[in-house]
């Protein structure tokens, strides 16, 4: 696979094309547990910059997901600076038309 591009297109996940086995999702918790890509890790975009560099493997892509795609984009810039392989879904979840996963609701 060719060095990996900042931002990935969502058909490239749905054909297989490209594959992530590490997904962060900056969504507020209630959207997020509404609907996510299957894997995904979920930490709010406030608190990206304090944690997210250290939830995961810098030797594996990692795929940033946001509702439009503007934030994940910056984020992904920001974890490329840390030293992570970042890219960002375009469009975001707004632009994505395949499976989601739900998260139970809390009581």
């Amino acid at each position: 696979m060719s060095a990996l591009p900042l931002g990935i297109q969502p058909w490239e996940l749905l054909c297989g094309e490209r594959t992530f086995t590490q997904i962060l999702d900056i969504r507020e918790p209630d959207r997020f547990g509404r609907g996510h890509l299957s894997g995904a890790v979920n930490v709010p975009y406030r608190d990206v910059q304090v944690r997210a560099a250290a939830l995961f493997d810098p030797t594996q892509p990692l795929l940033v997901v946001d509702p439009g795609g503007a934030r994940a984009a910056e984020m992904a810039v920001f974890l490329r600076g840390q030293g992570l392989q970042a890219a960002y879904l375009e469009g975001g979840m707004a632009a994505w038309t395949g499976p989601l996963v739900r998260s139970p609701r809390s009581p």
